[in-house]
């Protein structure tokens, strides 16, 4: 829990630099004592902040009094802000660390770097903000789990200024991605603009629009609400630039890992409209942005679906430009650069990060974050799609066992590719353990509020493909409700696993799956009609499709079934049939209802969607959503072999 007690801060405000009066700024130390304060009034102990100020010598004297009592007080000098975020706080913990800076900035490139107070103008010692919040973002600060930054400084280009060349690096050591970090940054200015110094009142606009912020806060209310704040100051600086009072526009940057699952996700946005991508040149990407994206993408390993990302990625546009070398990952990314449309190449890169490494995916996010806004990014739909291609998939593995009624269970986790194991039962469990069981590891999700929810799956033997596993009931608000009509439930082949001669026609047939996209297509449908011992054997190649629909009464078990048996055995990754307990005028019309005019590629939630909708109240008895089962078999995302040696592992993640 994130309480005041547990808070730490860094406060720094430089008015006074080795440069001379060049680089007087009056307000930033007074600014920071005013921070502290805030902090202090909040509950925040003072041994908690280190307060750094480099004064003007006419306001030396207020911010002595000022500053007095807290943990450290020191000039903002290079050396020891160098020692306190390179060696001292990563050794510490807190529950929120707060840092907070006034003094000068510039942008070199893409990195933002703010400039000691002994900085001078032939040696301009600085902070590089850019990698410092990589720092913070990595396993270095593993002690300080939510982080908030704000910066008010000016962000002006060195090239404007002259100073190419002229940055010394004096970086920090940036450690591996970790998984459980939640970051916000609020910085004055966006790339290339200046902030407002209020000399008159001796602050900062920034500072000052700010602590008016904090203020609107709930009294009593720890930790400060970030996303108000930043909504707060992004409101009154509209309101400013519509008075004409200032033409400044913040940014801010928002890292997060959410449900601490390991999965990068940043959004970064200016509080105005940003540069439109037709307005800045013949192609999307300044130079320094393409060469950045290369290096990136050279070090990243081979896409294993780049046709499909790219087909995937312009799908919604028209006279798209093709790929010169299809197949060529950097050709695919210069057909792309079209200045017409620059979601699709945004859209590209995301989902190339989700399909690689972690490594490729943080750095790939920090350029799509330091990027995409220049060119007019809807960051919203990039953190959709992002947020589509890492859904979770929660996979129990089911054996019954030899010796009683219950059943073997081994689950694992999978975000988007990356998977995990997370239960081995040691002894049998019951449907109602196992039900339990999917109910803990569901909790953290909201079957309403969540735009994507898990899919359920369950890898059965044959004959237990027809068990009403959908039903199995979970404790909702204090009710019971079939997991079926919360989630998406499919069940999978175990014993196709067996059979490695299918691997190359299932996955082949997947692909068409995808391939398709969102689009109906008919012909991936194989429809049987006929019960299996009325069916000829040539009629048995129909099953061999993407889809295969078992339009008639099926026996319970699956032995006299060479039908579904055929399907799987030819590779087929779907399979739609209704179980027997209900009637049904006609199950092909019944599978049609669900099939007719839907991708494929959707169908786990179209048959959740058809099973919540056969419960409502007048629903017919013979609705196509009840007693509906989906074979929904990816093989690509096939579990290793069961850790059945290890200790039972609940919840746990890499």
């Amino acid at each position: 829990m994130i309480r005041p007690a547990n808070t730490m801060a860094m406060v720094v405000g430089i008015e006074e630099y080795q440069a001379g009066r060049a680089w007087r700024l009056d307000g930033p130390a007074l600014d920071a004592c005013r921070f502290a304060h805030w902090l202090t009034d909040r509950g925040v102990p003072p041994n908690r902040i280190t307060l750094l100020v480099s004064p003007l010598p006419e306001n030396a004297g207020t911010v002595a009094k000022q500053s007095q009592g807290y943990g450290m007080c020191a000039a903002a000098e290079h050396a020891v802000i160098g020692e306190i975020f390179g060696r001292s706080l990563p050794g510490e913990t807190s529950g929120l660390l707060i840092v907070y800076w006034g003094g000068h900035g510039v942008m070199e490139d893409e990195e933002r770097r703010l400039l000691y107070a002994d900085a001078t103008a032939s040696y301009k010692r600085n902070l590089n903000l850019s990698l410092l919040l990589k720092t913070m973002r990595s396993s270095k600060y593993a002690g300080h789990p939510q982080q908030l930054v704000l910066v008010d400084a000016c962000m002006s280009l060195v090239t404007e200024l002259g100073w190419e060349g002229d940055m010394p690096s004096e970086g920090f050591g940036v450690g591996r991605p970790e998984p459980r970090r939640d970051q916000r940054v609020l910085i004055a200015a966006s790339p290339s603009e200046r902030a407002v110094n209020l000399d008159a009142l001796k602050t900062g606009l920034f500072s000052q629009v700010v602590r008016d912020g904090l203020d609107d806060l709930p009294a009593g209310t720890w930790p400060p609400d970030a996303a108000r704040l930043t909504g707060f100051v992004g409101d009154r600086f509209q309101q400013l630039r519509e008075e004409r009072r200032t033409e400044q526009v913040p940014y801010h940057i928002w890292f997060k890992t959410p449900n601490s699952d390991g999965t990068f996700v940043f959004a970064s946005r200016r509080f105005a409209g940003p540069v439109r991508a037709a307005t800045v040149g013949a192609q999307l990407l300044a130079s320094t942005e393409y060469r950045g994206l290369q290096v990136i993408l050279d070090g990243a390993p081979a896409a294993r679906h780049l046709s499909a990302m790219y087909r995937e990625a312009t799908r919604d546009v028209v006279g798209q430009t093709q790929p010169r070398r299809p197949g060529d990952l950097m050709s695919t990314v210069d057909a792309l650069r079209s200045p017409l449309n620059p979601m699709p190449l945004f859209r590209f890169l995301v989902m190339f990060a989700a399909d690689s490494d972690l490594s490729t995916q943080g750095r790939l996010w920090e350029w799509i974050n330091e990027v995409a806004p220049h060119w007019d990014v809807d960051m919203d739909e990039l953190l959709t799609v992002d947020a589509a291609l890492r859904r979770v998939f929660i996979l129990f593995r089911l054996a019954p066992d030899m010796l009683g009624a219950g059943l073997m269970v081994t689950g694992w986790r999978f975000e988007g590719r990356d998977g995990w194991q997370i239960i081995v039962s040691e002894e049998p469990w019951s449907r109602d353990r196992l039900a339990a069981e999917i109910g803990r590891l569901t909790d953290e999700f909201d079957p309403v509020e969540d735009p994507v929810i898990p899919v359920i799956e369950f890898q059965v033997p044959l004959p237990m493909l027809d068990d009403a596993l959908e039903a199995l009931q979970v404790d909702v608000a204090g009710q019971k409700r079939e997991i079926g009509t919360l989630f998406p439930v499919v069940v999978r082949s175990l014993d196709r696993l067996a059979d490695p001669g299918c691997r190359a026609s299932w996955q082949a047939l997947w692909n068409d799956l995808t391939a398709q996209g969102d689009a109906y297509d008919e012909r991936l449908i194989g429809w049987l009609e006929h019960a299996p011992a009325d069916v000829p054997p040539e009629s048995l190649v129909q099953a061999a499709r993407v889809c295969a629909a078992l339009a008639y009464p099926r026996q319970p078990g699956l032995h006299g079934d060479p039908v579904l048996l055929a399907a799987i055995k030819a590779g087929s990754p779907v399979a739609l049939w209704h179980r027997t307990s209900s009637p049904r005028r006609t199950r092909r019309a019944a599978l049609e209802e669900v099939l007719r005019t839907r991708g494929l590629r959707n169908l786990p939630d179209v048959v959740l969607h058809q099973r919540v909708a056969a419960y409502y109240p007048g629903a017919p008895a013979d609705h196509a959503g009840r007693d509906l089962v989906l074979l929904w078999d990816d093989p690509e995302r096939v579990p290793e072999e069961p850790q059945w040696n290890s200790p039972i592992l609940l919840g746990a993640t890499p």
